[in-house]
């Protein structure tokens, strides 16, 4: 049995390609001792026992010779808490359960990933070393391009945030171009009509998420050529997609959350342009209408083409995020301008007493 477990140890560590300091770090031993153990010249106390099976991912019981650890199982349930935890905006909660997720299952992909985002979303500088680290792993290993492009992304705008653009060019030279993405190719080769809807909602529901992103980097520049009036427009056009998709703003709570914000964005420059009031209000009356749709979210799958059978989730249990939000925003200076019009104190308004 003892020569077994030597044998074991070294047959899964070469399995998971991880070196004997990865695991001594994790054992918190020298890498020495595990060599030991690999060549049957030492053996583990019994009370690593756990602490090794849960790093590669199996049973006590597997270690010696039993069943393998039903991984899919925990990280569902790990995923459902992470999502909930998520939506209500308790990041640093989250953190602590995917921490806590990747100390069970160390070599779980999608637990990587996960933990990868949660110190990107908690903060980037204080986490540059783990997300690199996890990034890296990541990216060198067999896995979906799903999960290399999150790694890309995320260790990109790390070192763009922190001022090494080269870097972060390094990192974006990984990825795929738009046009010949992993995605778009798909498309041209699937004939399997329910796949082939299945695959066209995913791609039209993340890249409009994307044009948002792309949209509010474009509103976060100085001195692009044609300023805030062009911004406006990108905006402008941005939420008429939204529309398109999304007839009757039957979406997602999050979504909702980036509408309310693109309509506000817009209502706030068009006063910096010094334009005209009814297309303040306009905007500002439809942030919140989205604000107020927010709070009433509930699981359905939509019916919109674009996004046919796309399953919206329930709005979270703190539904009042969109309308505090909106709250805060309407009592910014940019809008004192507007502070003495009933249509805009009928919005403070509303805003105040929807948001308690």
């Amino acid at each position: 049995m003892e020569i077994n477990l030597a044998e074991k140890l070294k047959s899964l560590r070469k399995e998971k390609n991880v070196s004997q300091e990865k695991l001594a770090r994790y054992l918190n031993v020298s890498f020495q001792a595990v060599s030991r153990w690999e060549t049957g010249g030492a053996y583990p106390d019994i009370s690593l026992l756990p602490e090794i099976a849960r790093f590669f991912g199996i049973t006590v019981d597997e270690l010696l010779q039993a069943e393998k650890l039903d991984e899919k199982k925990l990280y569902q349930e790990y995923e459902d808490r992470g999502w909930e935890l998520w939506r209500n905006g308790r990041v640093s909660e989250m953190l602590a359960l995917w921490e806590e997720a990747y100390h069970k299952m160390p070599n779980n992909v999608e637990v990587k990933e996960m933990l990868m985002s949660a110190y990107f979303d908690m903060d980037k500088a204080k986490y540059r070393n783990e997300i690199i680290e996890l990034g890296t792993e990541l990216y060198n290993s067999d896995v979906d391009n799903y999960y290399k492009g999150q790694a890309i992304e995320e260790i990109a705008f790390l070192y763009a945030e922190e001022g090494d653009i080269e870097m972060a060019k390094r990192w974006v030279r990984k990825s795929y171009q738009f046009i010949h993405s992993q995605e778009m190719l798909y498309m041209g080769i699937l004939t399997e009509g329910k796949y082939l809807i299945e695959h066209f909602r995913y791609i039209n529901y993340w890249y409009l998420r994307k044009l948002f992103y792309l949209a509010a980097c474009l509103s976060g520049c100085k001195d692009i050529p044609g300023g805030i009036a062009y911004t406006q427009a990108v905006d402008k056009a941005v939420v008429q997609l939204y529309e398109l998709v999304y007839p009757g703003d039957d979406m997602e709570f999050e979504s909702l959350k980036l509408l309310c914000s693109q309509h506000r964005g817009i209502a706030e420059d068009e006063i910096a342009l010094g334009g005209e009031e009814s297309v303040v209000r306009h905007h500002l009356t439809r942030a919140m209408e989205c604000a107020r749709k927010s709070l009433h979210v509930v699981e359905h799958d939509l019916t919109h083409p674009l996004v046919m059978g796309w399953k919206v989730f329930a709005a979270p249990s703190d539904n009042k995020q969109v309308m505090r939000l909106l709250k805060e925003e309407l009592a910014w200076e940019c809008f004192d301008s507007c502070r003495d019009k009933d249509w805009f104190a009928a919005l403070e308004k509303e805003a105040a007493e929807l948001a308690e």
